[in-house]
């Protein structure tokens, strides 16, 4: 009998050794690859709102003879005074019953000068400087997007198309464009200021496209009074 357990002991223990031998030979289950976490896309500098159809500006604020923003006031002179950049980046000549709007944000801000009629045209200084110098021809793809934005009657790329562009001889770079559905067109001039390259300056004219010769010869006329103090 002693041998029968035995024998019936040492079948077990070889069943047992069997199937643990065969465990150790089974495959592994295959684990999912973890899916990598895609990084954050970047996200361009914030532009202020603007009413970018000529018709609907914004509304009158101080006339164009002074650099400070004063609320809801309107000059009655069509006398020709200067402007000066608050920084003295630039000059030009209008007459002063323009409306005058200044909006300062986080990295640039903006003079806007209206015309009388609040309809006709705009003139626009844009000063940016987040305190990132431009490289190669960043500025150049920054005029286009502030084109395609901040001037475009849609906000999105498709409404402004560009018709010229030609390099000044004081270095700056012209552009000249036009919107397909605000029924405006406009040119703009860009250029870097300062040997740090940080200073991005936009000085545009935009105006309605069945505007009277009076108001286009002022517009004109404040390109080419144009100056840097």
């Amino acid at each position: 009998m002693k041998s029968q357990y035995r024998m019936l002991f040492s079948f077990i223990a070889i069943v047992a050794s069997v199937s643990m031998a065969c465990s150790a030979l089974a495959p592994a289950e295959p684990t999912a690859t973890p899916v990598p976490t895609a990084a954050p896309l970047p996200t361009a500098a914030p532009l202020p709102t603007s009413d970018v159809q000529v018709p609907n500006p914004s509304g009158p604020s101080n006339p164009a003879g002074g650099n400070t923003s004063t609320s809801q006031t309107s000059g009655t002179s069509s006398d020709i005074v200067t402007f000066v950049d608050e920084n003295n980046l630039l000059g030009f000549d209008l007459p002063g019953d323009w409306f005058y709007e200044h909006n300062a944000y986080d990295k640039y801000y903006v003079d806007t000068f209206t015309s009388p009629d609040e309809v006709s045209a705009k003139i626009e200084s844009l000063v940016y400087n987040d305190g990132t110098a431009f490289t190669g021809k960043d500025n150049g793809k920054f005029a286009l997007y502030l084109l395609n934005t901040f001037y475009s009657s849609t906000g999105q790329v498709g409404d402004i198309r560009v018709l010229g562009d030609q390099i000044m001889q004081d270095g700056s770079e012209r552009l000249e464009w036009v919107s397909k559905g605000g029924g405006y067109s406009g040119y703009s001039y860009f250029e870097l200021r300062g040997e740090d390259r940080k200073t991005f300056l936009m000085f545009t004219v935009w105006y309605i496209n069945d505007i009277d010769q009076a108001t286009l010869d002022t517009v004109n006329n404040a390109v080419n009074t144009y100056y840097i103090p």
